[in-house]
């Protein structure tokens, strides 16, 4: 099945960087409007697109304007999902669209609830139109209900956000409060701009080198908040000695209602679902707190297609999460989960593979399980697996030449494969076997 919508219009003209400059006003009862303008490198055409990932679940966010360099253009819907702009004539090397947005915010939730309107929380995850990448086409997968559907180019950010009084924002960037109700959030290299607004949230910060912490939560969860800001500046000392410098400035954890989610991770900004900060000592609350935090590497900083190849950010950031307990010796435990889990998805989908496409999982009897089981579990296993046959030095040698090569790109499993079959050595023949057991090829 072709799971690719592509519109094949032209190459590039230049590599100029991806800016948003958004603007977005939200009442408390949910409903939104906004302005996005955004200025990218020209393919070369007068056709672009872009995703309104909410309208999987619903009709919550519609555009009801579009110009290209000032003048109107007219678009359509492709899909749910998939907005089509046509300019009048075809762009400069650098072309800067304006899309006109409105929405709401349902008080329901859908998916994993990170489009959803609650008493003390908006969560408005993707709220915007987002620019779908261009590599020769525009790059369009279908959305399912289960995973992670954006697949985004890094951007810098600048958002004028008007909020309902007593609300704060926490969002990718620095917030500025410009007056009663009226903020500033800015940020660079972004995968994507998250967004929480919260009412009658308290905040704790902790300063490490070169990095700010901050967790924001409701006042009955301070002894979470504290535990959370505890692991996450442990395990950031550990990642930042094996993989290299935290990529961002800040990070913040906050704690929000999620549905069939522990956390959620968005540049700079957790999301950990305050359920599970009911006993934050369990070792499933510092597993969600080191898990998230690695996608700020595997998501935020090195970019990837998480609906053609989830496994490769989901297998990255479930083993680099593992550190943190190997470090307390507790490695050889989650080692043996991620077994049991692969071999249960073994049986659920037979014939699926670590480098099933989200595409193939919806075919399988139980999507969910199936999914996690070979995209998390075992692909983290699989990586086990090569860095005990290769070594802590060239393991993770290919890690951090794979985190270098793409820093704010888009990367491709084929090269991450490609520099651990280079670090293979004398042990090549048994590191083909292993991708032979965990691939299918």
């Amino acid at each position: 099945m072709r799971a690719l919508l592509f519109l094949a219009l032209g190459l590039w003209a230049s590599a100029a960087p991806i800016s948003y400059v958004l603007t977005l006003k939200v009442a408390e009862q949910g409903t939104l409007e906004g302005s996005a303008q955004v200025t990218f490198p020209c393919p070369g055409s007068s056709e672009f697109v872009f995703r309104l990932y909410p309208n999987h679940f619903g009709p919550f966010l519609s555009v009801t304007g579009a110009w290209a360099e000032g003048a109107p253009a007219s678009w359509e819907a492709l899909d749910p999902t998939v907005l089509l702009v046509r300019a009048p004539r075809p762009c400069p090397p650098t072309a800067t669209l304006a899309l006109a947005f409105a929405g709401v915010l349902p008080d329901s939730s859908h998916g994993y609830g990170i489009f959803w309107r609650q008493e003390r929380t908006l969560t408005l995850a993707q709220f915007y139109p987002l620019l779908a990448p261009w590599d020769g086409g525009w790059r369009v997968h279908p959305t399912f209900p289960f995973g992670d559907n954006l697949v985004a180019e890094a951007a810098d950010y600048v958002l004028t956000l008007s909020a309902p009084l007593g609300w704060v924002p926490v969002g990718s960037g620095e917030e500025e409060e410009l007056g009663p109700g009226l903020w500033r959030l800015a940020g660079e290299n972004l995968r994507e701009l998250g967004l929480v607004l919260v009412k009658g949230f308290e905040e704790e910060r902790r300063a490490l080198p070169g990095v700010r912490l901050r967790a924001v939560f409701p006042p009955e969860l301070r002894l979470a908040a504290e535990r959370a800001l505890a692991i996450a500046a442990e395990a950031l000392a550990l990642f930042t000695a094996l993989l290299g410098p935290y990529p961002y400035p800040d990070l913040d954890l906050v704690f929000v209602p999620l549905v069939g989610a522990a956390g959620v991770e968005y540049p700079r900004l957790i999301l950990i679902d305050w359920d599970y900060a009911v006993d934050p000592e369990r070792d499933f609350f510092a597993e969600i707190v080191a898990h998230e935090l690695a996608h700020q590497w595997w998501y935020g900083e090195v970019g990837t297609d998480q609906v053609a190849e989830p496994w490769l950010d989901e297998g990255l950031a479930t083993y680099t999460s593992g550190l943190y307990f190997e470090a307390r010796g507790e490695l050889g435990r989650l080692v043996e989960a991620w077994r049991a889990r692969w071999a249960q998805a073994k049986v659920l989908f037979p014939r699926g593979s670590v480098g099933c496409a989200l595409w193939e999982f919806a075919g399988s009897p139980n999507a969910r399980w199936s999914y996690s089981g070979y995209a998390y579990s075992g692909a983290a296993l699989f990586l086990h697996e090569v860095r005990t046959l290769l070594g802590d030095a060239a393991f993770f040698g290919a890690l951090r030449r794979f985190r270098e090569e793409h820093r704010w790109g888009l990367a491709e499993a084929s090269r991450f494969l490609a520099l651990l079959r280079a670090a293979g050595g004398p042990a090549q023949a048994a590191l083909e076997g292993l991708i032979r057991e965990f691939f299918g090829r």
